[in-house]
């Protein structure tokens, strides 16, 4: 560290997510929405990916020609990554997951998007990532970067039983508001929304 430069602490979680469809089936309604859509050859943003990796796992072996790109901010789950891609490592092909705060997404560091699905958005920020110090993005703000990366026409999805729904229904109403993405429907628990 440089003279006056303080050290900060990254904002992660100390637990993990095993799947469990009953209290959180956003996963399996992406894979079934996908799969309904006819999706293929799309390149896909995933937060959140669970020690489960159901949505990376599936494009990766479904035949479709999809690829994830998945962020998760718990230890546990990236474990789980590395010990999936060690035993499997067909699946690194098609299915990148790091660990990191998706708070502190840098544009410039992803690939261009087809899909963006941010069910957890609202669920882990913590106000004191959005200081200067920190240097975090607001719900707001990540949602217009991860948009900066996504096609004309890509798609961003919600969760609506999500506890933080409410936090990211009103992130996507100021979205549509400024004419940057469009209502689009609902699939399951899903709520679909297209880049204009």
């Amino acid at each position: 560290m440089s003279v006056g430069e303080t050290h900060v602490r990254m904002n992660f979680w100390d637990s993990k997510w095993d799947l469990d469809e009953k209290q959180c089936p956003c996963d399996i309604h992406f894979n079934d929405w996908v799969k309904s859509e006819k999706l293929t050859g799309k390149t896909i943003y995933h937060f959140g990916t669970g020690t489960h990796h159901i949505i990376g796992i599936e494009q990766a072996t479904n035949g479709a020609n999809n690829v994830v790109f998945g962020i998760t901010a718990s230890p546990e789950e990236y474990r789980t990554y590395i010990q999936l891609v060690t035993e499997r490592p067909q699946i690194s092909k098609s299915y990148l997951c790091y660990f990191g705060d998706i708070y502190l997404t840098n544009p410039r560091l992803l690939p261009a998007f087809d899909i963006v699905a941010l069910f957890h958005l609202g669920e882990f920020i913590d106000e004191s990532t959005t200081t200067p110090q920190y240097g975090g993005l607001s719900d707001l703000g990540l949602t217009r970067a991860l948009l900066e990366n996504t096609r004309t026409g890509g798609n961003v999805l919600i969760y609506s039983e999500s506890f933080a729904h409410d936090r990211a229904e009103a992130v996507a109403d100021e979205i549509v508001k400024a004419k940057e993405i469009a209502y689009v429907g609902k699939f399951e628990k899903l709520v679909i929304y297209r880049k204009v």
